[in-house]
């Protein structure tokens, strides 16, 4: 009798740290950073672009534009939802009028940026991009051919 009860509690703790475990590995790839985050007080969001895998249609990550009506400053980043804690090449860029282009290209583990630039009054362009596994590029959804990115005035 002892026995079957010390086997069964030794088959449930076993059964236990497997399902611990398990979820443990499934949540060291989800991306801790955020784009306030990265920002900082006062940025909200105003608009943002998900990048797809052009194939397999795959979300690999997001490209945000945040914006502080306090200081005037827009901020830039992209996140990784693919690759997340991989170094793999991620990009963010943003050009405001008048400023030279802010980018921030790399491997990185998590996001790429933030870039900043004073926005206020004036239009930009932003955007973003990343590698997949192979090394193809692939950018955000509104990426414009003719701009590369998306226009958004303030």
């Amino acid at each position: 009798m002892y026995r079957t009860i010390r086997r069964i509690g030794i088959a449930l703790a076993v059964t236990v740290g497997l399902v611990v475990g398990s979820g443990a590995a499934a949540q060291a790839n989800t991306n801790p950073v955020t784009p306030q985050s990265l920002c900082g007080l006062g940025y909200t969001v105003q608009d943002q672009d998900p990048i797809h895998h052009g194939q397999t249609g795959e979300l690999l990550g997001t490209v945000y534009l945040m914006y502080n009506p306090i200081v005037g400053y827009g901020c830039t980043v992209t996140i990784k939802s693919a690759y997340a804690g991989s170094l793999t090449r991620t990009q963010v860029y943003l050009a405001a009028q008048y400023l030279p282009t802010q980018i921030d290209d790399g491997n990185r583990l998590w996001a790429a940026g933030p870039t900043r630039a004073y926005v206020k009054g004036g239009c930009t362009i932003w955007g973003g991009l990343m590698e997949d596994s192979t090394g193809t590029v692939h950018y955000h959804d509104r990426a414009n051919p003719a701009i590369g990115g998306i226009g958004t005035c303030f």
